[in-house]
């Protein structure tokens, strides 16, 4: 039985290959005097340390299928590295985005960003890179081009997460929005822990926001789990190593900011960098979780 297994896979692997490199040949050849260079490359799963050495753990831990790279030339002017990333679903190309992104910008894809000669945009289930170094005017122009007719050549749309609607529309800032599978990328946007104490992995969602009301800012943490006997054992564990034991899961921590947590159901609620008891409190109350 093994072999037709391995068959059937590496059917799949070959069809989502073909799809990616149909994308490629819609394309164009030359665009504003950059022509392209010949040839493209391919990289999976197994592969994507060898083109993104240090950096394939964010993608990977997205659920990542593969990505398409290619590049265009022009005489003295930079090249452009054009990286079309396949995430999966769109859920997983939004992760990617929503990871680094410091702006609200949907003039390309579903949501963009340009900064210094580097365009990043996720539509449907790709996440898309574009860079150019140095940045020039003329180079600047061209990548918004090329990305803006990459756009419109994938044709299908993606949802955002559905837990995003989850999250308290008052005070929001979305641009903060952070979305992920792994708590080391909830590390890298406010430091927990070295131990996975809140035990994120790939099957539990969560989404991390800013929040600024009444004068007053806080971080905002949602993690979604498979039942509510995992979300339990996390609150014990956050509880534990992060509050101190705190009695009513409400404790200020080293930084002289407060921070607490409550369980609804399924779902751990997580407030951090809050001003004081009462505040956290509150902000639990308007959740209906207290």
């Amino acid at each position: 039985m093994l072999f037709p297994v391995l068959l059937l896979l590496a059917f799949c692997l070959m069809a989502k290959n073909m799809e990616i490199e149909k994308l490629f040949h819609q394309i164009p050849a030359e665009i504003s005097g950059w022509k392209q260079k010949p040839g493209f490359k391919v990289f999976g799963p197994d592969t994507l340390f060898d083109y993104i050495d240090g950096g394939a753990e964010l993608y990977l831990s997205y659920g990542f299928k593969n990505l398409l790279s290619f590049g265009y030339f022009r005489t003295g002017q930079p090249d452009i590295t054009v990286d079309i990333f396949d995430m999966g679903t769109s859920a997983h190309a939004f992760g990617v985005f929503s990871h680094s992104r410091e702006t609200l910008d949907q003039s390309i894809g579903q949501g963009s960003e340009y900064s210094d000669g580097l365009l990043i945009f996720w539509k449907g289930k790709y996440y898309v890179s574009l860079l150019a170094y140095p940045e020039t005017q003329e180079v600047k122009m061209t990548i918004l081009k090329l990305g803006a007719r990459i756009s419109d050549w994938i044709k299908e749309k993606g949802k955002l997460p559905a837990i995003l609607q989850q999250l308290p529309a008052e005070g929001l800032i979305r641009k903060s929005i952070r979305y992920f599978f792994h708590y080391i990328w909830l590390n890298s946007h406010y430091f927990i822990s070295n131990d996975n104490i809140l035990h994120i992995n790939e099957n539990t969602e969560a989404v991390l926001a800013k929040y600024e009301k009444n004068h007053t800012k806080y971080l905002l943490l949602l993690v979604d789990y498979p039942d509510q006997e995992k979300a339990f054992d996390a609150c014990t564990d956050f509880v534990k190593h992060y509050l101190s034991e705190a009695a009513n899961g409400i404790r200020k921590i080293s930084d002289d900011s407060w921070a607490g947590c409550r369980i609804a159901i399924n779902k751990l609620w997580v407030v951090l960098n809050a001003d004081n008891e009462k505040e956290v409190i509150d902000i639990f109350t308007n959740l209906s979780v207290e």
